[in-house]
């Protein structure tokens, strides 16, 4: 029977000195075999994850400047919470880029000089007109806001707004209703065109009323659209047109109406974009 207990404790103490070390006479003290603490040292390094490099990916707002598509929206699973999601517009200075709707073609900027009617039109990246958007809030930007030039044209009507046509400016399905764009004073949002704001062309003896709160920017896109409001306080379905006739740029209700009108004015309609400077 001793010699069956001695063999169980002489077991049990070799399985202790297996796990962690040798005791020494003291009975208490236990020194580790050699290459233990490196061991183990080592076993933990290899459970440290690595890091990986971090590579840098090219923004979209440098996408617009390199004219290349925009990355693609982040996808996730579960209930979101709404919040804005846009490009970086920097400090809401750039240029308004004019292409047109039924290819796409860039065609131009919008121009720092008017046409010979104090309206705006589009040229060169050399001779662009320099804007500050109203907000680059993408929580405002959502919401009609004004465009002002910087090395515009008309120092007393910086504002890039919208000047009712000569041949109405009504936007009605099947009237004819346009607008000029030209450097206007202010009008609120959502406001019928005002007579007392004043505009560019008013110099030329033209008194039609005017709005300057009219532009929507898409801060995914950077697009550039527009609501006009008629008299009557109603907005209509608005685009934005070139007449290559006259050389300027507008608002418009019925495009067809005024093509049907207007056959030789070589007109067609445009899309507007804001390139930020960068």
């Amino acid at each position: 029977m001793k010699a069956f207990l001695f063999l169980i404790a002489l077991l049990a103490s070799c399985v202790v000195a297996s796990n962690s070390g040798i005791f020494e006479d003291d009975g208490q003290s236990v020194t580790q075999p050699p290459g233990y603490i490196e061991q183990v040292a080592g076993d933990r390094r290899a459970e440290i994850p690595t890091i990986p490099t971090p590579t840098r990916r090219v923004t979209n707002a440098e996408r617009l400047r390199r004219g290349i598509s925009l990355l693609p929206p982040t996808r996730r699973s579960g209930t979101l919470r709404a919040r804005a999601s846009c490009i970086p517009l920097s400090n809401g200075v750039g240029k308004i880029q004019v292409r047109r709707t039924s290819d796409n073609v860039v065609l131009g900027y919008i121009r720092n000089t008017y046409d010979g009617q104090n309206s705006y039109t589009y040229g060169t990246l050399a001779n662009s007109l320099t804007v500050q958007l109203g907000s680059t809030d993408s929580t405002v930007v959502g919401g009609a806001i004004e465009i002002t030039a910087i090395n515009g044209p008309d120092a007393n009507y910086p504002r890039i707004g919208s000047v009712g046509g000569s041949a109405g400016y009504n936007f009605n399905s099947g009237q004819l209703g346009y607008t000029y764009l030209s450097g206007t004073g202010h009008t609120p949002a959502n406001s019928p065109p005002s007579f007392s704001a004043g505009h560019s062309i008013q110099s030329l003896g033209y008194n039609a009323p005017a709005e300057s709160t009219v532009w929507f920017v898409n801060c995914l896109t950077g697009a550039i659209t527009a609501q006009w409001t008629n008299t009557d306080g109603s907005q209509p379905s608005t685009s934005i047109f070139y007449d290559a006739a006259v050389d300027f740029l507008g608002l418009i209700g019925d495009f067809n109406k005024f093509v049907e009108t207007f056959p030789n004015e070589g007109a067609y309609t445009v899309s507007l974009h804001f390139i930020p400077d960068i």
